[in-house]
């Protein structure tokens, strides 16, 4: 219930925002708002090339053991987050100068002026899109505990992280995987109960972070050597779709043949139609 609830007040603040940059865009008009939009796009692409260098430098969250992978993901997302802010703070700042100037030069087109209100609503509505998605991709990282299961029964929400699916596919895998890497700090590896869900968010979690240069192929098999020496414990065999299955597989292949039987793992793995 309380899920239901959370996730109805999500949709609900969404919804709200939308029209306030509705409205918010139709008295400034396209000029103003196409500016604060560029102004987010420029923000968006800055702080996500500067935020890969810089997360190796600065340290603002952090988790220690196996769950550390997951952990760098998470600390880059929160660096990027706080350089997109800062960006199009400032860009907004130089818009105040900026925007009266482009004004009056754009307006010397009859059309804009005529098509302003609805065009400056149109823009205010892309933007405000935007800035939502990249709080929802925020929500659903283990940051805000129970954030992904809520927006996950949303409405609203689930519609627009929808729009980019690849991305948002990831951070839910990084979540699933922080899920079972906390499971494994905090009660050991169960093998009883080391079921589809732990094996595919374990291995989608690595192969995201290895493919986005977090970790490397030592960091990676480091990860999984505790499994790999006591996979022989797993009692029952894993069923695994096959989409899970290519994911075990991808991430095998990163690894050095000489230390790590893949055969010996794929043993202990059915593919389920």
């Amino acid at each position: 219930m309380n899920f239901a609830l959370n996730s109805m007040a999500i949709d609900t603040v969404i919804v709200f925002i939308l029209l306030l940059m509705l409205i918010f865009g139709y008295f400034k008009g396209f000029v103003y708002r196409v500016y604060d939009l560029m102004a987010t796009v420029v923000s968006l692409l800055a702080a996500l090339y500067a935020s890969s260098p810089l997360s190796a430098i600065y340290q603002i969250y952090k988790v220690e053991g196996i769950g550390e992978i997951v952990g760098k993901t998470i600390n880059r997302f929160i660096i990027f987050i706080i350089l997109f802010i800062a960006l199009k703070i400032i860009l907004l700042i130089i818009g105040k100068f900026i925007k009266p100037i482009l004004k009056n030069i754009i307006y010397t087109i009859s059309i804009f002026e005529h098509l302003d209100h609805l065009l400056g609503a149109l823009v205010s509505l892309i933007e405000g899109t935007i800035i939502i998605y990249l709080a929802l991709i925020f929500v659903i990282t283990p940051i805000i505990p129970g954030g992904k299961e809520n927006v996950e029964k949303t409405v609203v929400a689930s519609k627009i992280l929808e729009l980019v699916p690849s991305v948002t596919e990831e951070m839910k895998a990084l979540s699933d995987g922080f899920d079972v890497f906390t499971n494994i700090i905090n009660d050991g590896i169960n093998y009883d109960s080391f079921d589809a869900r732990n094996v595919a968010a374990l291995a989608a979690s690595l192969n995201s972070a290895y493919k986005h240069g977090l970790i490397n192929q030592e960091d990676l098999e480091s990860a999984l050597i505790k499994y790999y020496d006591e996979i022989d414990r797993v009692n029952e065999p894993i069923s695994l779709n096959q989409d899970q299955y290519n994911e075990v597989v991808d991430v095998l292949s990163k690894l050095d043949s000489a230390k790590f039987d893949q055969t010996k793992i794929l043993n202990k793995i059915i593919v389920s139609e």
